[in-house]
């Protein structure tokens, strides 16, 4: 290892460090009395605020967030090993073999040329990971934001080969089909039900998901100029 790499991986244990201070009998009695389950949404606010920095395009406000959630997760893993449920160790060996066997097209002899085949691969991989056992609970998180948690289904539900997720001439047909009903019920003064709305939002999703993109994301995008709009006709609504 290189100096630089030395000193870098010294900063990380720096981190490690002040976690077992604040845990120690001499800490900190807020860090001393957490518990996994008492953190646990601590580390899903420090994500989001990470996304949030990731999109706003600074590098140090990303970097910052990015220290908050580094952070949690090293706090986490701490309270796991007092429990003597499991190690760091054990969690740098997980992450290391799943990495390796998720990307067979750079460790292995498997083949994945374009972005699409390598998702494509990994879906199938973590597919043979639920079927296998490997994996306790394969359900996609119901914390996960609505539109995200929609592309994971789609993206999931895509691989059986009965659906027609995949056909886009299907799904267009399908989102024409649906959301003329929904002007005609509107132009009629029809009240629209939540599902109606819902289920042209999955289509919606869907069209991206083949096109692409994940809804979240995109949307989070067209919704920054309105953001920036409102800020500066209301500074008091900034941030």
């Amino acid at each position: 290892m290189t100096e630089a790499e030395n000193l870098r991986w010294e900063k990380v244990q720096q981190i490690w460090k002040i976690i077992k201070q604040l845990r120690s009998e001499s800490g900190c009695p807020w860090d001393r009395k957490q518990t996994p389950e008492s953190v646990q949404t601590y580390l899903i606010e420090e994500a989001h605020e990470a996304a949030a920095a990731v999109r706003s395009g600074l590098p140090q406000e990303a970097a910052e967030e990015l220290g908050d959630l580094l952070f949690m997760v090293f706090f986490l893993i701490r309270l796991y090993e007092e429990n003597n449920d499991f190690l760091l160790d054990d969690v740098c060996d997980l992450i290391t073999a799943k990495m390796i066997r998720r990307h067979p097209h750079v460790f292995g002899n498997a083949s994945a040329r374009t972005p699409q085949e390598v998702r494509l691969n990994w879906e199938k991989i973590k597919a043979g990971e639920r079927a296998s056992g490997n994996k306790s609970n394969g359900d996609i998180p119901e914390t996960l934001p609505a539109l995200m948690r929609a592309y994971r289904l789609l993206s999931r539900s895509s691989h059986d080969k009965s659906t027609r997720l995949n056909d886009m001439h299907h799904q267009v047909q399908d989102f024409s089909i649906k959301s003329h009903l929904l002007v005609k019920r509107l132009e009629s003064g029809e009240q629209l039900s939540a599902g109606a709305i819902a289920e042209l939002f999955i289509s919606l999703v869907n069209l991206a998901r083949l096109e692409g993109y994940r809804a979240e994301d995109i949307l989070h995008s067209a919704l920054q100029p309105m953001q920036e709009s409102l800020n500066s006709r209301d500074p008091a609504l900034a941030g």
